[in-house]
This record gives structure tokens, C-alpha cells and sequence, in this order.
């Protein structure tokens, strides 16, 4: 027994046992599980709150209101920007309604709350139609209200998806 005793104080490398190292390896897995746990954790809770916010939209009766009556100005070729003025109008609420959705979606996407390809999949050419309708609005209230920063996350992101459109499968 002494002499297996002897035989694994022996075994050395670098100066240290083979005790040492089998337990610092043991650590190190542990830790670089550990962070490949707490990055898919994060991964899952983006996808979850995307897919709810998702839900979320198809339900707000409000905001699906305000959207069809979005898409009708498109269709009819109307300037969104004949509305900034008009502060009371339904048209401006309902513009300004579908501006701030999609202002939030693109900061969450920006910020990594959102999982932007799930949003980018479902989502692409309607935020694309909303952003062709609405620039000239959005660059008529940064001119009027002297803010260059209104909906600019959603113009960003806007921007990025016309640079790199969605691929056919």
C-alpha cells in the first residue's frame, strides 16, 4: 500500500499531482457548464418573450384595429404624413399606435430582449410596409418636434431588414 501511495506522489506534472489536475479539470467543466447553462437559459427566455409579445400583438384588439386602419391608408396611397398636424384625428392615433409597437419591438430586438430572427420570420414584410408608409411622417415629426430621435430604433431596424431581406426557404 505504501508503495501505491508512493507511486501516485510520482506521477507529477508540471509540479503537481495528478490529483490536482483531475480536480481543476473537474472545476473548469463545471464552470464552462455552468455559463453554457445560464446562455441558453437567456437564449430561451428571448424566444419565450418574443413569441409572447407575438401573441400579445395578434390579441390587442386596439392595436389590430389600428393596424388595418394602417394598412388602408397604404393601400389608398395616402400620405401618413398629412396627419402630423392633425393631433385629434383617429388616423394620427392609429399611426402613431402602430409606430410605438413597432418602436418597442425594435428596441428589444437592439437590446437582445427580442429574439430577432423568430420576429424577423413572422414579421418582415409588414414591418418593412409600415416603415415604407410611415418615413415620411416619422421625418416630418422629427422636423416639427426637433427630436432626431423618434422612432429611430424602428428605422434602424427597418433599415437593417431591407439591407438584408428575408431568404427564401
Amino acid at each position: 500500500m505504501a508503495d501505491a501511495a508512493q507511486a501516485t506522489e510520482m506521477i507529477r506534472y508540471l509540479g503537481e499531482t495528478l490529483g490536482f489536475w483531475i480536480q481543476t479539470a473537474a472545476f473548469s467543466l463545471s464552470a464552462i457548464g455552468a455559463v453554457l447553462v445560464i446562455y441558453h437559459n437567456g437564449s430561451q427566455a428571448r424566444r419565450r418573450a418574443t413569441i409572447d409579445h407575438i401573441i400579445h400583438q395578434k390579441t390587442d384588439k386596439d392595436l389590430l384595429e389600428a393596424i388595418k386602419l394602417v394598412y388602408k391608408l397604404h393601400d389608398n396611397k395616402e400620405p401618413f404624413s398629412r396627419y402630423c398636424d392633425q393631433k385629434d384625428a383617429l388616423e394620427r392615433e392609429a399611426i402613431l399606435k402602430v409606430l410605438n409597437n413597432h418602436e418597442f419591438i425594435a428596441l428589444g430586438i437592439r437590446k437582445k430582449a427580442f429574439e430577432e430572427k423568430i420576429y424577423k420570420d413572422l414579421q418582415c414584410s409588414n414591418f418593412l410596409k409600415v416603415w415604407s408608409a410611415s418615413s415620411g411622417m416619422v421625418a416630418e415629426l422629427r422636423r416639427s418636434e426637433n427630436r432626431d430621435t423618434l422612432f429611430q430604433e424602428f428605422e434602424w431596424l427597418a433599415r437593417r431588414w431591407q439591407k438584408h431581406p428575408l431568404k427564401a426557404i
